[in-house]
């Protein structure tokens, strides 16, 4: 490809990348998180972004055109003197590199110059200047990136011509795989955490209000998914085609035509192998003619010909080295990915009599400094957090899609997502429901995966212990169902509703949550399918029952249920256990101190009842249509017994009656997350919102409840009287309009 075409074609690409994906988002992001409300700030911003953009863009290029223009000139005159040709090649060769800073250096010189235009036209504003660290740390990393893959992608054209083929390039830069692709899962990590995780932050801390979060987040997933998914495809596609390349070169030599050269085109290890392989082909080359040229002193020539092979041995010998330091470098890159890992893989109790224990067995086993490590995709972590004033112990036993690097990079992922879920508790989810805690994690882990579009997935099991009654709240995400081991019997704990993988498209927001009594003495077993996948006479065990017995064979106990597990077969695949003991106390109350309020007596007569008795007199004092009463006792039932799902809405509806709206409202959100196709109590959750002028949300569950009921009677009727609601409203707004 001449300098006149590689200009042009090198300049659309990157440029296209630029002003499509990160450009546009920045200024997406600073204004909705700069605090600008007026049309006169938004132009001033777009305005500031435009001619930031066009003056980085004009350098870039001017920039670009000198460099080419230099290695265009050095290759025309490479006919006088060959030393320039190597001279050529060795710009054409850094020039991924030389873009990649080119466009760090433009996003850090471009932010600053559009926030100082903005400043000379509306004048400071501190939350605008406070996103530029975001801006730097999401931005720059996956432009570094992309850049390098899209240019040598560009470059590789001009670098197999067959005159460049036989020179080398005088260069020292080494840029491998190993560090790119580290450099990768780093650009991939930093642009939502830090670009949300400000937004979050500046949320929080009253700096921003949106006024549709859901929108604006659907917008930034959007915007996140573009240049992450771009960016995994150039790596995938840089790799496959380099594979081509070298495949394609030793095929045709293997067919005899040992004419061919090949040199360096690239400053990695596909560079180094081209190196060597074209030293091994040029010395095969030789020997072919020479073969074909012998016709006498045949002595001489096998003794000549054997030193040649004596130092074609020594150049294989030296490939093997490259290919043992290549080895070398691989499980340096599996080393620092475990040190990721390992903090994740966490039990932290606080004051808990639970006991919690966890074993991981990865496949991909490695050597580093004289050390064996593991590496792989399953991961068990537990942490203890507090809700409405009560312990719970928020746990997981996942195991990521992908072998080795891939499925150990879906295990961060979901480690640092719940972990960063655990440690916000305290400040913004403290006072929620169990089920609307456990909701809000899933839907969390599920949105980042979701991202990846079905390159990374994860089954999981996904529990919330409440430590005082022993209620266990969970979502099972295709993940192999826990086996309970109670009064020396075993038993799978199978859920109603068994969810496709973290990250699969197919997944609703409706989701159901379960609700499980556990009780004293039990132990609870949550393993990835490694439990199942053994090698028996050479054939994978298809009974998924067998688990099931070596549990009960065990007795519960964890070491022996993984000595048990190794004498049945091979393990073929990653096997994380987490096993779960209740204390040897009663988790469940079993009496509850009811308060008679007598007029003549100030403090009124205290008698204790059975939790059955509590929940009679709720029901017969509904019948006498005493709902105040009704609900109080209802609410206490619910309180000792919240695995009565049916009962939960049950007193939803008598605390309507009493008037309560609010705590009606959230008994019937919590039933709803348990069984969220009762079309009678999201038409009944519905009337509430309606009540409360909270019409957008009771039309919502007004839309839920006809979709799965759409000839319930109540349905019509709401549906009519929200109508007309909005109606009145639309009225009022325009009367008190004309009245201005």
């Amino acid at each position: 490809m001449s300098h006149a075409r590689l200009l042009p074609v090198l300049t659309w690409r990157l440029e296209l990348f630029t002003h499509t994906v990160p450009v546009p988002f920045a200024v997406y992001f600073s204004a909705v998180t700069g605090s600008l409300y007026s049309l006169e700030e938004y132009l001033s911003m777009g305005a500031a972004a435009t001619i930031a953009a066009t003056a980085m863009l004009l350098g870039a290029f001017y920039l670009r055109y000198i460099r080419l223009k230099k290695a265009s000139y050095l290759e025309d005159r490479s006919s006088v003197d060959p030393n320039l040709l190597s001279s050529a090649k060795s710009i054409y060769i850094t020039q991924p590199i030389y873009e990649s800073f080119v466009i760090a250096g433009r996003w850090f010189f471009g932010v600053l110059l559009a926030h100082l235009i903005v400043y000379l036209i509306v004048g400071y504003r501190p939350n605008l200047i406070a996103t530029i660290p975001a801006l730097y740390l999401g931005i720059i990393p996956i432009s570094f990136i992309s850049y390098l893959f899209i240019t040598e992608y560009s470059i590789r054209p001009a670098l197999s011509k067959n005159k460049f083929r036989e020179v080398e390039a005088r260069t020292r830069l080494f840029f491998p795989y190993s560090k790119r692709l580290l450099v990768v899962v780093m650009a991939m990590i930093s642009m939502p955490f830090s670009l949300l995780g400000y937004m979050l932050y500046a949320t929080v801390d009253g700096r921003i209000r949106l006024e549709n979060p859901l929108l604006h987040l659907a917008i930034m997933a959007f915007l996140f998914s573009v240049p992450l998914v771009f960016t995994a495809w150039m790596v995938t596609e840089a790799i496959r085609s380099r594979l081509s390349s070298v495949t394609g070169f030793l095929e045709e030599v293997g067919e005899g035509n040992f004419g061919l050269k090949i040199s360096p085109s690239s400053l990695d290890e596909f560079g180094k192998q081209e190196q060597r392989i074209g030293k091994v082909v040029e010395r095969l080359r030789g020997l072919y003619e020479e073969i074909q040229s012998l016709n006498e002193g045949l002595e001489s020539k096998v003794e000549e010909r054997t030193k040649q092979l004596k130092e074609t041995a020594d150049e294989l010998g030296k490939s093997l080295e490259e290919i043992q330091k290549l080895k070398l470098s691989q499980d340096g890159d599996y080393f620092l990915t475990s040190l990721l890992t390992e903090p994740l893989h966490s039990i932290q109790l606080q004051d808990s009599e639970y006991s919690f224990r966890s074993l991981t067995i990865q496949k991909k086993k490695f050597n580093y400094k004289q050390k064996e490590r593991q590496i792989g995709g399953d991961i068990s972590l537990a942490h203890s957090i507090r809700l409405r004033g009560k312990p719970y112990i928020a746990f997981v036993n996942a195991d990521a899609m992908g072998k080795s690097l891939q499925g150990a990079v879906g295990a961060i992922i979901l480690g640092s997502i719940s972990r960063s879920m655990i440690e916000r508790t305290p400040a913004l989810y403290r006072n929620v429901w169990p089920e609307r805690w456990l909701k809000n994690w899933f839907i969390e882990l599920q949105k980042v995966f979701e991202a990846f579009d079905g390159s990374l997935m994860a089954s999981a099991f996904l529990g919330l212990l409440d430590e005082s009654r022993g209620v266990l709240y969970y979502i099972n995400c295709e993940h192999p169902s826990p086996v309970l081991y109670r009064d020396e019997t075993t038993m799978f704990l199978e859920p109603k509703e068994k969810y496709f993988k973290i990250g699969h498209s197919g997944i609703g927001r409706n989701v159901h949550i379960e609700v499980f009594q556990l009780k004293q003495g039990d132990v609870l077993f949550s393993g990835s399918d490694g439990r199942d996948d053994l090698l028996i006479q050479s054939e994978i065990d298809p009974d998924d029952s067998r688990f099931l017995e070596i549990v009960g064979k065990a007795k519960g106990d964890l070491d022996r249920t993984y000595e048990l597990i190794l004498q049945e077969g091979e393990i073929t695949d990653d096997l994380s256990l987490l096993r779960i003991e209740t204390p040897k106390r009663n988790l469940a109350s079993t009496e509850i101190l009811l308060k008679d309020r007598n007029p003549e007596k100030k403090n009124g007569i205290q008698k204790t009842v059975s939790v059955q008795e509590c929940r009679r007199l709720a029901l017969e004092y509904s019948s006498g249509k005493k709902y105040t009463k009704a609900g109080e006792l209802g609410l206490k039932y619910v309180q000792r017994r919240p695995t009565d799902t049916e009962f939960l809405f049950t007193v939803s509806k008598l605390l309507r009656k009493s008037g309560k709206i609010v705590l009606s409202i959230d008994l019937g959100e919590r039933y709803r997350m348990r069984n969220p196709i009762d079309s009678d109590n999201l038409l009944h959750l519905a009337e509430m919102y309606a009540s409360k002028s909270r019409l957008e949300r009771s039309f919502q569950l007004l839309a839920e409840a006809t979709a799965i009921s759409p000839e319930h009677p109540r349905a019509k009727k709401l549906s009519e009287f929200l109508i007309e609601k909005t109606a009145q409203i639309s009225e009022s707004s325009e009367d008190r309009r004309i009245l201005r």
